[in-house]
């Protein structure tokens, strides 16, 4: 009879096992299934995107066929691939755009570029050059931009007639170049100045010196003119004035003074004339 009961019990032990395991599948199989079909989705994507990438990289739909370049005036398209060591054939993917930008940036004329690609076969290069705007002596000649940097050494090809900015020795530049920049960027705002005042380029600047005391101008014909600092317009006005009156007069001078800060409104006047000064004359 015991045996019996033994048996009986067991049987309920197996009953309740499995009922439990049905409750377990009830209650956990939808959240199980959920993580395996996610995980084998992960999978698939992952599988998807190395295949994809492998495709993308050796198929060639995305071969490089053609490069435009825009903005190019002095640096040449062919310097440019040059030195990027961008081909034909290369994979657009693959393409290391800041390297391709990085190298064509040390292009002595290059300011800034832009490399595009545009797919699936080509590479667009917008390049902005340097516009020189005046020479600078620092040692040797030195082509410089707009923003007073020196950004070439000029060459015999270069082909420019530029007003030369003198005054500043490299070895300045190199120990301070922020400073440096500064009194060039003000020396050409001086050339820029000028130019306003000189319908036609009547007198052209020859050299803009940069003194202790201010700015010297060196005129195409000799003539320099002492500016002194500050009020640059109204002194290359009085400029202009004294310029005309000394051509009505038939005379040229060797050197004109508009830096007398205690009496701005007074020039001196050296002739190179047989008479040879006048001062105190009043350009008013």
């Amino acid at each position: 009879m015991a045996f019996g009961q033994s048996k009986n019990r067991r049987h309920q032990d197996a009953a309740q096992k499995k009922e439990a395991m049905k409750g377990a599948v009830r209650t956990h199989g939808p959240g199980v299934a959920k993580a395996i079909l996610l995980t084998g989705l992960t999978c698939a994507l992952v599988w998807g995107s190395i295949e994809l990438r492998r495709w993308a990289l050796t198929s060639p739909f995305f071969l490089l066929k053609e490069t435009s370049f825009s903005g190019l005036q002095r640096a040449g398209a062919g310097e440019l691939l040059k030195l990027s060591g961008l081909t034909v054939g290369q994979n657009l993917w693959s393409l290391d755009v800041g390297a391709l930008e990085r190298a064509m940036d040390t292009h002595p004329w290059v300011r800034q570029v832009e490399v595009r690609r545009h797919f699936p076969s080509s590479v667009s290069v917008e390049v902005t050059e340097h516009v020189p705007a005046a020479l600078a002596v620092l040692s040797d000649l030195y082509l410089l931009d707009d923003q007073g940097e020196p950004f070439k050494r000029l060459q015999p090809g270069d082909g420019l007639d530029l007003v030369l900015i003198t005054g500043v020795e490299r070895e300045a530049y190199l120990t301070d170049e922020t400073r440096t920049r500064e009194r060039l960027r003000e020396a050409l705002a001086v050339l820029e100045a000028h130019a306003a005042t000189q319908p036609g380029k009547r007198d052209r600047l020859s050299e803009v010196r940069i003194g202790a005391g201010g700015m010297v101008l060196v005129l195409a014909d000799g003539t320099e003119v002492l500016l002194g600092q500050g009020d640059t317009d109204a002194k290359l006005k009085k400029l202009v004035r004294v310029r005309e009156e000394l051509k009505t007069r038939g005379l040229s001078a060797e050197v004109i003074h508009l830096e007398n800060r205690a009496r701005p409104g007074w020039v001196a006047v050296k002739l190179s004339s047989p008479v040879s000064e006048r001062t105190g004359a009043s350009s008013r």
